[in-house]
């Protein structure tokens, strides 16, 4: 499964689908999920100077490879924090229609008196729940990690998900040395995440 569509299960309740958090932090964690797809794949390098971009064949899948013509679109390098922003506001949705044309979620649609509520929920609570579960399980015993695994457990920290999970004993030391074993581009991409994250609610406090 795509680290877009692990963490979008890490965000959402396993059982309703709604949301762990609040919309922008959300946003801007699975618009860096996609982009952390790109760039495992050497076709985005996230820095400091803004994101750049290699002019190579699409990938296979649909979404990242909209996602790389959005990009690629661009004649100028553009900072990280604005392409989160950008991808943020449609990110959950795109993410949620891949993930039901594979089968992992169904579109629910409630008649209310205002309208029809439409949400996305998990066909399989354990495959909702896995994600979590295998990075919690890996942390706690001090695993061997994959890169992939290592950008869930970063983004999750980034935008606040960890304290949402019983993670008190695995947050902090153990969380940054992850992080910090990762190549450069997704290091950045995952702090730019977190200082979006942390700009966005201030503004509302």
């Amino acid at each position: 499964m795509p680290i877009a569509d692990e963490f979008y299960l890490m965000t959402h309740d396993d059982v309703s689908g709604d949301s762990r958090l609040h919309a922008k932090a959300v946003g801007f964690g699975l618009a860096a999920a996609l982009l952390a797809e790109l760039c495992m794949l050497d076709l985005v390098r996230p820095a400091a100077e803004g994101v750049a971009v290699r002019n190579a064949p699409p990938p296979p899948d649909a979404l990242a490879a909209r996602v790389h013509g959005q990009l690629l679109a661009e004649p100028q390098l553009h900072p990280v924090r604005d392409w989160l922003a950008f991808l943020g506001r449609t990110a959950e949705s795109d993410i949620a229609v891949r993930m039901t044309a594979a089968g992992a979620l169904q579109l629910v649609e409630t008649r209310r008196l205002l309208g029809v509520q439409r949400r996305y929920v998990p066909l399989s609570v354990n495959d909702a729940a896995w994600p979590t579960a295998r990075l919690i399980g890996r942390l706690r015993r001090q695993e061997e990690m994959s890169v992939e695994d290592r950008v869930l457990a970063g983004l999750a920290f980034a935008t606040g998900l960890s304290t949402t999970f019983a993670w008190d004993d695995v947050r902090g030391r153990s969380l940054a040395s992850l992080i910090a074993v990762l190549d450069e581009p997704l290091r950045v991409l995952i702090a730019e995440t977190e200082l979006a994250v942390s700009k966005a609610v201030a503004k509302l406090t």
